[in-house]
C-alpha cells in the first residue's frame, strides 16, 4: 500500500514540520536576582547585568602583617546600575546581604570609580555559595563591602 519512497517523503516532511514549528522563543532564566526597592524596576538580575558595560578595578588591602594584598575585581559600576533602574534622585542607597547585613552608601561612595557590583575576583567568578554578586567599595574599608548582595533600597 505504502511504498518505501512515500514513507521516506512523509517522514522527511514530518521531521521538517517538527523542526520548523518547534523553533519558538527560548526562555532564559537569570543566574541571580537582586531585589530592588524604590526604583522603576523591582529586580536587577544577571540578564540586566549583561546589558551594562563591565569594568575592572584593582583594590589594595593592607593585611594584619603589614603586607598589601592586591585584588582585581570585575563588575559594573553601582551608579550605572542605578541609572539602568531609572533611579535619578536619591539621598543614599542601602545595600543588604542575604543574611540581612546592611550598609548605606552616600552619593559620594556610589559615584566613586572604585564602587562596583562585582561578579568576579582575581579571574574567578563569585560562586553560588558566595551569592554570585558582591558590592565592592574600593576606597572604603572592607566592612563597607556587601557579600551575597540580595537587595538594593533607594532612599529618597
Amino acid at each position: 500500500m505504502f511504498t518505501k519512497k512515500s514513507i521516506l517523503i512523509f517522514s522527511i516532511l514530518l521531521l521538517l514540520t517538527v523542526l520548523f514549528c518547534s523553533c519558538g522563543d527560548v526562555i532564559v532564566e537569570p543566574k541571580w536576582i537582586i531585589g530592588v526597592k524604590g526604583a522603576d524596576e523591582a529586580v536587577f538580575s544577571s540578564l540586566d547585568y549583561a546589558k551594562l558595560s563591565e569594568v575592572t578595578i584593582t583594590v589594595e588591602n593592607e593585611q594584619q602583617d603589614g603586607s598589601v594584598l592586591e585584588e582585581i575585581w570585575e563588575g559594573v559600576y553601582l551608579k550605572d546600575v542605578l541609572d539602568y533602574l531609572g533611579v535619578v534622585e536619591y539621598s543614599s542607597v542601602t545595600l543588604s546581604s542575604s543574611d540581612d547585613f546592611a550598609i548605606e552608601y552616600s552619593p559620594e561612595i556610589i559615584n566613586d570609580s572604585l564602587t562596583i557590583l562585582a561578579t568576579n575576583v582575581n579571574g574567578r567568578d563569585i560562586k553560588h555559595e558566595d551569592g554570585y554578586v558582591q558590592a565592592v567599595a574600593g576606597n572604603q574599608p572592607e566592612n563597607m563591602w556587601i557579600k551575597q548582595l540580595s537587595k538594593i533600597s533607594v532612599n529618597k
